[in-house]
């Protein structure tokens, strides 16, 4: 089981609703190590309604230079995109443009972040109203949300470069 995290900012009330961030690895397989996984996601309880908050969140995607349904963008390469990830103590810490969180993370996903050097960050323009942020997230309930055709289409993908504390 996983759990999601509501990000206790202003954006409760903007727009977009409701910001959340859970985290997932793939794998490993015999020829890849496991892949580390956030996704950011709305709760679709934004001021002006689902549609309205969709339409921000996809149109914030593009303009920071994240296709919506297109190739995963390398925040390492790209550096306007405003991606930024901080990995220690089994805490994720994401910046993007338009939000900041921390989410907790399991000790095996810690070390594929670190094995892989970077994260690959999903953000759904769809909305997940299902996953009450702070709960648990049931495992097949997030692989039915993820693998949908729709929010597969109609998602923006980062791979963020992880970073450490320098002791």
């Amino acid at each position: 089981m996983t759990t999601s995290n509501v990000l206790p900012t202003e954006h409760s009330a903007h727009t977009m609703g409701t910001l959340s961030v859970i985290s997932w690895t793939l794998g490993p397989t015999e020829d890849m190590p496991a892949t580390p996984f956030l996704m950011v996601y709305s709760v679709g309880d934004g001021l002006h309604g689902r549609e309205a908050g969709e339409t921000e969140l996809r149109e914030t995607l593009e303009g920071m230079g994240v296709p919506i349904g297109g190739i995963v963008v390398d925040a390492g390469q790209e550096r306007g995109i405003g991606a930024h990830l901080l990995v220690e103590a089994e805490r994720a810490v994401l910046t993007l443009p338009f939000m900041n969180a921390q989410c907790p993370v399991s000790a095996d996903w810690q070390a594929a972040a670190y094995e892989t050097g970077h994260v690959i960050v999903k953000v759904p323009v769809q909305p997940w109203p299902d996953a009450e942020p702070g709960a648990p997230v049931a495992e097949d309930r997030l692989k039915a949300f993820i693998s949908d055709d729709e929010v597969v289409r109609n998602s923006g993908h980062i791979a963020v470069p992880v970073s450490r504390i320098q002791g």
